[in-house]
């Protein structure tokens, strides 16, 4: 997204992005308009222009008129046809900066011997996007192999990024984020081109350890990578089955930590639309992948037609099908909670993660860290990992201006920990009567069934 890169950086920003509890929602005139079946276009021209500044000034919403101009301008008032006109000019000027940075980071990664493919972002094109342009982006996704993951940060280190640190909000899936040298502070444009544009290097498709969902198969992304082209920019990419197949799992990821970006579950639903007739690519799909991971990726399928009535090949439809009950009864419980920004505070994500577990010991697991999502560290040698990778490569003779710094971190740190706890359990009554009253209308639904 593009605010994410300023957000990294700890600069100013709106509030309405920082945690609060306004609940903003997706209006159903707008996800109305972008359904691939049956969409209802005609409720746009009667959109209250009030209605309209709520989406323009939303960046949970926002992101989604990029499309929404595509698919139907000719019934959008054409004043917000202007504004996000402006949009799109300055994501395309976003676009040709981060085609610089990435050229720029790949002389780096070739000059070390470092292979990569580039994930996410730029490469969901084509299929998931008309154009990268008309796709929000903040960093630029990497995945290096584990015993490269390393060499590779160190080579963009030479070039003057820093690893942002992070406490409980760390990924188990790429290294800290790299954000460059920048003054750049907010100026109440989500799409400014001159949003600094940061680096993730991957290096793993899934979290097997911490979620307890094992897919198997996913070694075979690496060697089926190949070169692509968009603009004029060649990069190595996923096979196209292997793009589906990491998509789909990006998108669930999201789901289960109680993320969702729409616009990442709506270029899913362009890609599975346009594609439904294509049944070379499909047969291809199911000789690829294992039917492990073929059912994590139909739960995204699932999603994407929940929320934008995409059409789904035949293979696709089966492997829907075949997703047991409780899962079809998570997405039509949680429908609604899934179009609110609230969806993150709620932690409704964590139904469909149980949903997904067979062990009742890693069902009380997930259950356990998804109530009180804390991991527990040292703060002083966190710091100092941290203080490390900030200041770049380790000057083992500046080692006490890093144990200062580790120090100011490990107080820092109590207090995010504190006010976090705070925050956790004050919502945890109304997490778990949530979670209560889904389980309960679940067994009310398979009552129903069996009578």
């Amino acid at each position: 997204m593009a605010l994410a890169s300023g957000m990294r950086l700890g600069l100013e920003r709106p509030t309405s992005l920082e945690g609060n509890e306004r609940v903003s929602e997706i209006p159903s005139f707008l996800l109305g308009a972008l359904q691939f079946q049956n969409a209802r276009r005609e409720t746009l021209r009667k959109v209250p222009d009030s209605e309209w500044q709520r989406v323009l000034s939303d960046w949970h919403v926002v992101r989604l008129t990029l499309p929404l101009r595509q698919v139907c301008g000719g019934e959008v008032p054409a004043w917000v046809c202007e504004r996000i006109d402006v949009f799109l000019a300055d994501n395309a000027l976003r676009f040709e900066r981060i085609k610089n940075v990435y050229s720029r980071a790949v002389k780096a990664l070739e000059e070390a011997g470092t292979d990569h493919v580039v994930i996410k972002g730029f490469s969901l094109w084509p299929g998931y996007t008309d154009h990268p342009k008309y796709r929000p982006q903040s960093d630029i996704d990497l995945y290096c192999p584990p015993e490269t993951a390393s060499r590779a940060r160190n080579a963009l280190f030479a070039l003057g990024y820093k690893a942002q640190p992070h406490w409980g909000q760390g990924s188990t899936e790429h290294l800290s984020t790299l954000i460059p040298p920048s003054s750049w502070s907010w100026r109440g444009n989500y799409f400014d081109p001159d949003i600094p544009v940061s680096l993730e290097i991957h290096f793993t498709w899934w979290d097997s350890i911490n979620s307890r969902i094992h897919p198997q198969g996913l070694e075979g992304f690496w060697p089926r990578r190949l070169m692509r082209a968009v603009d004029g920019l060649s990069f190595p990419a996923l096979d196209p089955a292997d793009n589906l197949g990491y998509t789909a799992l990006n998108l669930l990821r999201t789901v289960l930590h109680s993320r969702l970006a729409m616009e990442q579950a709506y270029g899913l639903a362009r890609f599975l639309h346009m594609h439904a007739d294509d049944s070379q690519f499909w047969e291809r799909w199911r000789e690829l992948h294992h039917d492990s991971l073929r059912r994590l990726e139909s739960v995204s399928f699932l999603l994407a037609r929940t929320c934008f009535g995409c059409r789904l090949s035949d293979r696709a439809q089966d492997e829907v099908n075949r997703l047991p009950q409780p899962i079809h009864q998570f997405f039509r419980y949680f429908s609604g909670s899934m179009l609110s920004a609230g969806f993150g505070s709620t932690k409704d994500g964590l139904w469909l993660h149980l949903d997904l577990l067979e062990s009742r010991s890693d069902k009380w697991a997930i259950l356990l860290r998804g109530m009180l999502p804390f991991r527990l560290v040292i703060p002083a040698a966190g710091a100092l990992v941290d203080a490390e990778t900030a200041f770049g490569t380790p000057d083992r003779k500046n080692h006490l201006p890093q144990v200062a710094y580790a120090g100011h971190k490990s107080i820092e740190f109590a207090k995010w920990f504190v006010a976090r706890g705070i925050y956790h359990i004050v919502r945890l009554p109304a997490r778990l009567s949530r979670g209560l009253a889904y389980h309960l209308s679940r067994k009310a639904n398979i009552r129903e069934s069996a009578n």
